[in-house]
């Protein structure tokens, strides 16, 4: 069986990074394909192999083919666009964030409960090959006592594409995104440590430079990190330094992983694009490597899977929450120059 997407967004993102691998995952048919530009619509499905090319979503849910929608729009759509596609009983895979607000996030959770859809949050770093491990080795203990954990994100962000120049500068405007860096990727950076580690984000503490008079969102940022069972932890997120590294380190009590190299797609080709796992223990240690993921892919496949009925998403709408919940913590942290709770923002537990 097949299920029938329809994209909604044809930016740099979807373009480049989703797109290829979505044409790749099994059970996929690709329906319609959703941008605000008519022209651009239509030659878009006609390049890409979509059906259809629709000009809004209401279109896109008028089409009986459309099973599912892949939320790829600028990020203070992603709560509209959810909440309207539910109530025509359309499924959601939504880029992080899941929305803008806290009050977004629930309202998107609970219409997708209600109309009985699933609701997905691309975290796709959950479907690479070396996080999976770490995540398995830290979980059975190889390590000891997990102390301390780092993560950092970094990449150069492009000016639009020239193909629709006027319809890429969302980022800078604050309905569309209240936020800088560390909302556009820094979330990564923190869930993927909190999901390896198995712990939950308690406390933040940030700080940024959204001081500058020159720019009005952050584009460097680094969070202070306390979990759930005691490890403290950096998450740090920049869009200006192309040529940083981007690793994952976490250090236990009897051993420490050191992962590389698993964003390789942000910059493209390396000396070895393989992400890498040193492993640190004792008087030794050991380097492992692992095939680049198609984790775009994966991701689509697993919700596929779950639309189909098997199960739950492994990244669903609560995780979106939490993780916004911390996003709104440091941002607050930053303003204020106090460690937040991040209990504080975050609703435990949705109403059913």
């Amino acid at each position: 069986m097949t299920v029938g997407w329809a994209l909604l967004g044809t930016g740099r993102h979807a373009v480049k990074n989703v797109l290829p691998q979505m044409k790749q995952a099994a059970g996929t048919q690709l329906v319609a394909v959703v941008s605000r530009d008519h022209a651009r619509a239509e030659n878009f499905a006609r390049e890409h192999g979509f059906a259809q090319g629709y000009t809004s979503l209401a279109e896109a849910l008028r089409d009986p083919q459309v099973q599912a929608l892949y939320h790829a729009t600028p990020d203070g759509l992603h709560a509209r666009d959810a909440i309207e596609g539910a109530k025509a009983g359309r499924h959601s895979l939504i880029e992080k964030p899941l929305a803008i607000t806290l009050a977004q996030c629930q309202e998107v959770i609970q219409a997708c409960r209600m109309h009985g859809v699933k609701l997905g949050v691309v975290f796709q770093q959950r479907h690479e090959a070396v996080h999976l491990e770490a995540r398995r080795m830290v979980r059975a203990g190889e390590i000891g006592e997990v102390m301390m954990a780092r993560a950092q994100l970094a990449l150069r962000v492009m000016p639009p594409p020239a193909a629709a120049p006027a319809l890429s500068t969302w980022r800078n405007d604050p309905a569309m995104r209240p936020g800088g860096i560390v909302m556009g990727i820094g979330d990564h950076a923190y869930d993927t440590l909190a999901w390896i580690l198995g712990q939950e984000i308690t406390e933040v503490m940030a700080m940024t430079d959204a001081t500058r008079a020159d720019a009005p969102n952050e584009r460097v940022g680094s969070l202070l990190l306390k979990f759930s069972k005691g490890a403290v932890g950096v998450a740090a997120a920049s869009s200006r330094t192309p040529f940083a590294q981007r690793p994952i380190e976490i250090h236990g009590t009897s051993g420490s992983l050191i992962l590389n190299n698993t964003y390789a797609y942000l910059t493209g080709a390396s000396e070895d694009p393989r992400p890498s796992m040193e492993i640190r223990a004792g008087a030794g240690g050991s380097v492992r490597y692992f095939p680049v993921s198609e984790a775009f892919r994966l991701e689509i496949e697993h919700f596929n899977r779950c639309v189909e009925g098997a199960g739950a998403p492994m990244t669903p709408g609560e995780d979106g929450l939490r993780a916004h919940a911390v996003t709104e913590a440091a941002y607050e942290s930053q303003q204020s120059g106090r460690v937040q709770q991040v209990a504080k923002f975050a609703t435990r537990r949705v109403t059913p």
